[in-house]
């Protein structure tokens, strides 16, 4: 009996079916691509943020990178392993922010803008309760407040320059209640009992700000922590301080 004859037409899709089988599936990453996201940080009137602190988190608030604004306060983060959902900025002397991040193109290439407000600049959006006092009067009552109220751990400026802490917040460390979380550059998270305190500068209410964003330490005059509701002056009494309260005095 003959051989059938098998032309070259006729095997070329069988052998195109075998190896196809034999090719390992295509991952997950593969076919996802990989993710870039530019973006520019300025402040409320138009400046570039130079040195901004900006983590890029995925949808599952997985930490994707972390990156520094340039002195034009671009920032740039290529080949991301996951599409970056949000951007938490922090810059010193502005309020931190946490932005979510627009959906990616078909490039997967994603482009946006962060506006920081500056420390200072929130005073007329903040719920003010007394007027902030002069460097005379602040640090004399400070001074009283540390002779009479137990309730309070008190921090002068001369132990602050003479350990000279890279963050004001390296002062706190081993307080009892009180928690450092590292956040790279621009410092420590300070939590109180498990969560966030509330700051004062100079007897300005700070809402949202930590510690190391608001004061550099050759800059503080004295610092007082209280970690509960006991012992804070009735003028800096504020029921949303359920996790303490912090009151930071500068040399200004």
């Amino acid at each position: 009996m003959k051989s059938p004859a098998w032309s070259t037409a006729s095997i070329a899709p069988i052998l195109f079916v075998v190896l196809a089988a034999c090719l390992p599936a295509p991952s997950a990453a593969q076919g996802a691509g990989e993710y870039s996201l530019i973006g520019t940080i300025t402040s409320a009137d138009a400046e570039p943020v130079a040195g901004a602190e900006v983590t890029i988190r995925s949808r599952g608030d997985r930490e994707l990178r972390q990156v520094q604004s340039d002195s034009l306060g671009h920032f740039a983060a290529a080949h991301l392993a996951d599409i970056p959902s949000a951007v938490r900025v922090r810059a010193f002397g502005f309020i931190a922010r946490t932005v979510q991040v627009p959906e990616p193109g078909e490039s997967h290439r994603v482009s946006m803008a962060v506006t920081l407000e500056r420390a200072a600049a929130q005073l007329s959006n903040m719920a003010v309760t007394a007027a902030a006092p002069d460097s005379d009067s602040k640090l004399a009552d400070y001074r009283e407040r540390k002779a009479t109220n137990s309730f309070a751990r008190f921090i002068d400026g001369d132990e602050i320059l003479r350990r000279k802490p890279p963050f004001v917040s390296e002062m706190l460390r081993g307080i009892g209640g009180v928690s450092l979380i590292a956040e790279g550059r621009m410092g420590n998270v300070v939590q109180i009992r498990g969560c966030t305190p509330l700051v004062w500068v100079d007897g300005v209410r700070m809402p949202g700000a930590q510690l190391d964003e608001v004061a550099a330490p050759e800059d503080v005059a004295a610092i007082e922590i209280y970690n509960s509701f006991a012992g804070i002056p009735a003028r800096y009494f504020d029921r949303a301080a359920r996790c303490g309260t912090i009151l930071v005095w500068l040399r200004s």
